[in-house]
């Protein structure tokens, strides 16, 4: 009974929130992240060496939260049933683990990427729960490194109208003067995936710095199995192009 209340009142809410956007707006949180087939590629398998994982250790924890995060970058490439899974496990995860900021972040992250199946009438209800769920994990946890950049990367993609902007500078901000002050807290992988979002964010918003972050992250060696390489490549190529007077590349942290 909570549960049909519960989707009642999302309902109602996001109904009501629809009154004043346009369609084309609305249109605009259906948008599927551009993947590769590679990338694709990627994610299955990692979701499916999970999975052989979990199949002997169920409960673990650590396993299931990198699940959920495999989970939710395959909906955003466009997997329905992969993005519904995410957010139902870490339903689950946040049940059990009422207290972990990070699950409370990545399941704000599944809930705004899984609005993209959802209703028309419900899709605003969903990247609101959502929003919530970030913005109470980054309060609970403002110093958690995995809370930030979950919640900086999802503000800085979801539709300029939801108004994140502004967090998203905020956190990708601390992000980066928290590698300055402790950067063995940050893998290498991580710290190309900061450079590259918060990079692409500020070349979709006109600003020259994008170039030395962008630079920043195709000058970090890239892992054995490199799926961003290329993205980050296009898109210094373009960044430069738009930008020739930039900064040069400042030494990678």
């Amino acid at each position: 009974m909570r549960h049909r209340i519960k989707n009642a009142v999302r309902t109602l809410v996001a109904g009501l929130g629809l009154m004043a956007l346009t369609a084309p707006a609305l249109r605009a949180l259906d948008t599927v992240v551009k993947a590769s087939p590679a990338e694709i590629a990627a994610e299955k398998a990692s979701r499916a060496k999970l999975e052989k994982a979990l199949a002997t250790d169920p409960k673990n924890v650590t396993l299931r939260k990198q699940l959920s995060r495999v989970l939710s970058d395959l909906g955003a490439f466009g997997d329905e049933d992969a993005s519904n899974a995410a957010v139902e496990l870490l339903k689950t995860l946040h049940k059990e683990q009422p207290a972990d900021e990070e699950i409370l972040a990545f399941y704000g992250n599944a809930c705004t990427i899984y609005a993209q199946y959802s209703s028309i009438f419900t899709k605003l209800s969903w990247v609101h729960e959502g929003f919530n769920y970030m913005d109470a994990a980054e309060k609970a946890a403002p110093d958690d490194i995995d809370v930030r950049v979950t919640r900086a990367i999802n503000s800085a993609q979801v539709p300029g109208f939801l108004d994140r902007g502004d967090l998203a500078r905020e956190d990708f901000a601390w992000l980066l003067k928290r590698i300055q002050s402790d950067p063995k807290d940050f893998s290498p992988d991580l710290l190309r995936t900061i450079y590259y979002f918060n990079g692409k964010f500020l070349l979709e918003h006109g600003e020259p710095a994008a170039v030395q972050l962008l630079a920043q992250a195709e000058a970090i060696p890239p892992p054995d199995t490199d799926t961003l390489g290329p993205k980050i490549a296009d898109l210094l190529k373009t960044a430069r192009a738009k930008f020739p007077s930039a900064l040069p590349l400042a030494k990678a942290s």
